[in-house]
């Protein structure tokens, strides 16, 4: 069920990510005559601190301008990223241009009416201008709600890019739009994953691998070695675009916050999955099952506090590998002292104080908890 979770999280993470770029925004007034819409952010403690303001606008494809920061000059240094260029040297300093679609690159180069516009907004404190391909908008830090000006500048704009309309030609012709969109939708993805591994992990209520140490420590080097291989891929695929640093970096942050969880949970799945050997049955005796309290503050309220119970199976200790009799066969794997399990497990206590454990060695060598069972009780990962 699990895993099946994590996939579907896996799923919606990619189709979120290409949904979410063509999302039109509902229409909040009219500004002469023409439609707009606004999205305010607000927050209690500071009150306004800034805006989205848009109106309709098709566009042949995904156009997004802001001024030109340090950073994309050392990319642009570097050669991963390549800016469109329209010969309008001060427009050319002053804005970076994020698209790869020819037919973007000869508008601007012939609509000195535009370049006015989007250099104009930028020069007023805008952080960026976007087309999306359905709309067009602009959006700034502030204190205050949308004003007349601020509808002005984005008017300007909307007149100067109606050439947009007249001639739509296919997405398909941006060299890198598609890749953009398969790395972005393969790294929401991975964060998806990660997202459903992290949610499991909360409602995990007992150890699935005896050795967990072991377990994060292989998961730690698998992600390393993804992060690695995909980051190449990355800059490989999208070098001499002028979003592939955006999306270099924006990708290298979500997996390194991805990665890790996904890495291990990726591990343990697999080697748990594609375990084929045989089981090994240990039969043990138990001293006690421990039930430890655990407090923690609300989220809400730190006055408020929530309890919560975890169970712990304490095994009898057995003889060591060198006082064993060699008579009986090779030694199962070493248990350790304590197995934290279910609440079930745990009032299923019986008076001879046994328990039955199933183990799979594991497809890399990690053993794992096949089957737990304590009188008629009995739980699997």
């Amino acid at each position: 069920m699990w895993i099946a979770f994590r996939l579907i999280l896996a799923i919606v993470g990619f189709v979120v990510r290409q949904v979410a770029r063509g999302k039109k925004t509902a229409t909040d007034g009219y500004f002469e005559g023409i439609a707009y819409f606004q999205k305010v952010r607000e927050t209690k403690k500071k009150g306004v601190t800034g805006f989205t303001i848009g109106m309709e606008r098709r566009s042949p494809t995904w156009l997004r301008c802001h001024a030109e920061s340090s950073v994309d000059r050392f990319f642009k240094k570097l050669g991963v990223a390549n800016e469109v260029r329209t010969g309008d040297e001060q427009f050319d300093d002053l804005v970076y241009v994020t698209c790869d679609h020819p037919y973007i690159q000869a508008l601007l180069t012939e609509t000195q009416e535009l370049r006015d516009a989007i250099a104009e907004a930028l020069n007023s404190g805008y952080k960026r201008v976007v087309f999306n391909g359905s709309t067009v908008s602009i959006e700034r830090d502030a204190d205050h709600r949308p004003m007349q000006r601020d509808f002005e500048v984005l008017k300007a704009i909307h007149t100067a890019s109606a050439r947009l309309e007249d001639e739509l030609p296919s997405r398909f012709a941006d060299p890198f739009l598609w890749k953009a969109l398969i790395v972005e939708g393969v790294i929401w993805s991975i964060v998806g994953y990660a997202v459903g591994a992290a949610i499991e992990m909360a409602f995990t209520d007992a150890d699935v691998h005896v050795a967990r140490t072991a377990l994060v420590k292989l998961g730690l080097m698998v992600a390393g070695a993804v992060f690695v291989v995909l980051l190449a891929i990355i800059v490989l695929w999208m070098r001499g675009s002028s979003r592939g640093h955006r999306v270099i970096v924006e990708g290298a942050i979500l997996l390194l916050l991805a990665l890790p969880v996904s890495g291990i949970q990726l591990v343990g799945d697999t080697n748990r999955g594609l375990d084929d050997a045989p089981p090994i049955v240990v039969n043990r005796t138990y001293n006690q099952c421990e039930v430890r309290e655990h407090h923690r503050r609300s989220r809400r309220s730190w006055r408020r506090r929530t309890t919560t119970y975890t169970y712990h199976l304490w095994l009898d200790p057995v003889a060591a590998p060198s006082e064993a009799d060699p008579a009986d066969g090779p030694l199962p794997p070493r248990l350790p002292q304590t197995i934290e399990i279910t609440r079930e497990l745990c009032d299923a206590i019986t008076p001879d104080k046994t328990v039955e454990i199933t183990l799979g060695p594991g497809r890399w060598g990690l053993v794992w908890y096949r089957r737990i069972t304590i009188g008629d009780t009995t739980w699997s990962p």
